[in-house]
């Protein structure tokens, strides 16, 4: 998404690289880190849907999606510790409270669509979100405490 700009196209981006890691599964050397060598993959694929859309002006130049593909490569090449942080307390989540998350993040659903989904008021999941919100930045502030006192001499 961040390099593309755009849910749809990211989505379909997100499905061809899954589709080439699932074929070319046997290449991967077991005890690797899985993160690099999966976003090379997308790379590769990011890289062709610009080419395939190079005439489209609404779509970012090759230069640009390279310079946003290397941030993005950066980043999940060497996760903060905020980050480390946060997928801890988001695994320690009750299971309700991630299923909110991944309905909200991962399938992009609105509040709505969630209420209707979960079959509560739209003023109820954003209270549940509120709540699991707070819950997750009190979880990565001590977490973040706790590595400073840690690492301090």
């Amino acid at each position: 998404m961040a390099t593309v700009g755009n849910h749809i196209d990211a989505a379909d981006i997100l499905q061809r690289a899954n589709l080439v890691l699932w074929r070319n599964a046997t290449s991967f050397r077991p005890g690797a880190d899985f993160m690099p060598w999966a976003v090379t993959i997308a790379k590769y694929e990011i890289l062709s849907y610009y080419r395939d859309r190079g005439r489209d002006r609404h779509v970012f130049s090759e230069d640009v999606a390279s310079l946003m593909l290397q941030t993005v490569q950066e980043e999940c090449a060497d996760p903060t510790e905020r980050q480390l942080a946060l997928r801890t307390c988001l695994a320690e989540l009750p299971e309700k409270s991630r299923r909110l998350i991944r309905l909200r993040y991962e399938s992009e659903k609105t509040m709505l669509q969630i209420a209707e989904t979960l079959r509560r008021s739209e003023n109820a999941v954003k209270c549940a979100f509120v709540r699991v919100r707070k819950l997750l930045e009190a979880c990565v502030k001590q977490r973040l405490a706790a590595e400073s006192v840690s690492a301090s001499p």
